[in-house]
């Protein structure tokens, strides 16, 4: 794996999260059930998914940056090495790349 393809999954991991939020209910997740409950009308509904998508997102990034050494995680700062099952280093321009495919 590549540092692009797993940006990519992150991507998609976290586009999948939001659809299962968004199904409510239905997608099994506490959050989508407790969205549902609000009985928000279709706008309010779409905008508040907006501010899930951005929470899910920075989250990421935060995560990626800190993993990445150009940011904390809790009150420490240093950088990690990603290696996927093949041994390949992922790290290195993660954050980089993640900011680019949420900021186009």
């Amino acid at each position: 794996m590549h540092a692009k393809k797993f940006i990519d999954d992150v991507v998609a991991s976290n586009a999948s999260l939001l659809a299962l939020y968004a199904q409510g209910c239905e997608g099994q997740t506490r959050l989508g059930a407790l969205l549902d409950e609000l009985a928000l009308a279709d706008g309010q509904r779409e905008q508040v998914l907006a501010l899930i998508k951005l929470a899910i997102d920075d989250a990421t990034y935060q995560l990626v940056c800190g993993i990445e050494g150009s940011a904390s995680l809790g009150d420490s700062q240093q950088d990690y090495t990603l290696l996927d099952e093949e041994g390949n280093t992922l790290t290195g321009a993660l954050d980089v790349l993640l900011y680019e495919r949420l900021n186009p």
